[in-house]
């Protein structure tokens, strides 16, 4: 990653013009990581100053902290599920039967806050954070899927796509199919899928044959958006989407490093990004969301990281780099944004899902922010 704006650092003998790259990098790691007197961070209640945990937050201080690390979800006591299991069981050499991700790659959340994860070779995972409650979603009534690379949510339903089976499925939020494509209607290697309830519109991603296909959600296909190519409205090997209110939808075109946005009719308005390992470029960019205030997020899983944009694709900051760590990531995925502006971004090789806040409040107005980092 290359820094195009850090924090001014001064020692004894060295000065910053002087710092290898490399240097500067673990510099800068640390001024941030003691930028509060021991490591700390505080935060106001009433008058009362209270001592919080450390943070990680992005972009880094001085500038004002637009995203929290809030957790990770791997298995179900992360949720808060108790063990059931006693002391003298786990003595005696038996294991807990635990619920755990294997390699997730989508993700979804609707408005109550239930999270689905599409997990290759488990299929779609449920979880209820609130009910401390993880489950095979997909299993239900012999539906079982092998290679969930999409998922999407509304208030009623879920659907998500199989790449390797051809098909797009459509579930009730018990887990019973209720509807599907496949491989008879046109459907190739299907990746991402989005849906808006309001306009009764669903969108797949159709990555074996570069297109994006607009339906109803009954699965009527509206429109076919795109053929194979460098063009507008064009795509090369496409990956993920999700509409964008007030505007219309996003496409992540992988394979041509860079993001297109259509109105909801599926015509070209602007795209934003190219190759390469500047700010604002991409490597391998995939899932891709939506904020409540309408910037976009796009993983990339060569950076290892996600971007933030503005919807005329100027960058605000980035998230994350490779490795094992809180933040860091090895090969994700797929992201989604719930309305409170919750961050769940799916780490595959990591086997997590990372939850994140967009600090709506901390922030000041989109394409406003103090120093930037880049990718």
């Amino acid at each position: 990653m290359k820094i195009t704006k850090s924090v001014p650092l001064v020692t004894n003998s060295l000065e910053p013009r002087a710092m290898t790259p490399s240097l500067r990098s673990i510099l800068l790691a640390v001024t941030v990581l003691i930028s509060a007197p021991a490591a700390q961070l505080w935060a106001q209640k009433g008058n009362e100053a209270v001592k919080t945990n450390e943070m990680l937050v992005w972009p880094p201080p001085p500038a004002p902290a637009r995203i929290k690390w809030v957790s990770e979800l791997r298995n179900e006591f992360d949720l808060g599920a108790k063990k059931r299991r006693g002391f003298l069981d786990r003595l005696a050499g038996k294991n807990e039967d635990v619920l755990r991700l294997h390699r997730p790659v989508a993700v979804a959340v609707d408005d109550q806050g239930l999270v689905f994860v599409g997990d290759l070779g488990q299929g779609v995972v449920g979880m209820d954070p609130n009910a401390h409650k993880m489950w095979l979603f997909s299993s239900v009534g012999g539906t079982s899927l092998g290679t969930p690379s999409g998922l999407a949510v509304d208030s009623k339903l879920v659907y998500a796509t199989d790449s390797n089976s051809n098909a797009v499925v459509i579930f009730d939020k018990q887990g019973h199919q209720l509807n599907g494509l496949g491989p008879k209607d046109g459907i190739k290697r299907p990746v991402g899928i989005a849906v808006d309830e309001g306009r009764d519109l669903v969108l797949v991603v159709n990555g074996g044959e570069h297109t994006v296909l607009l339906y109803n959600r009954a699965l009527k296909l509206v429109k076919k958006i795109g053929d194979r190519g460098p063009g507008k409205g064009q795509f090369n090997f496409p990956t993920y989407c999700c509409f964008v209110p007030g505007v219309g939808f996003a496409v992540t075109d992988t394979g041509n490093f860079r993001v297109q946005i259509f109105d909801y009719a599926g015509k070209f308005i602007r795209e934003f990004g190219k190759s390469g390992d500047a700010s604002g470029n991409f490597a391998r960019p995939k899932g891709i969301a939506v904020d409540p205030d309408g910037n976009l997020y796009v993983v990339d899983a060569v950076f290892s990281n996600f971007q933030a944009f503005r919807i005329d694709g100027q960058v605000l900051t980035f998230v994350g780099h490779g490795g094992a760590g809180k933040g860091s990531f090895q090969v994700p995925a797929g992201i989604a944004i719930a309305k409170d502006g919750a961050i769940y971004v799916a780490d595959e090789m990591n086997t997590r899902i990372q939850k994140f806040q967009y600090l709506k409040e901390a922030a000041p107005a989109p394409g406003k922010l103090g120093s930037q980092a880049t990718p």
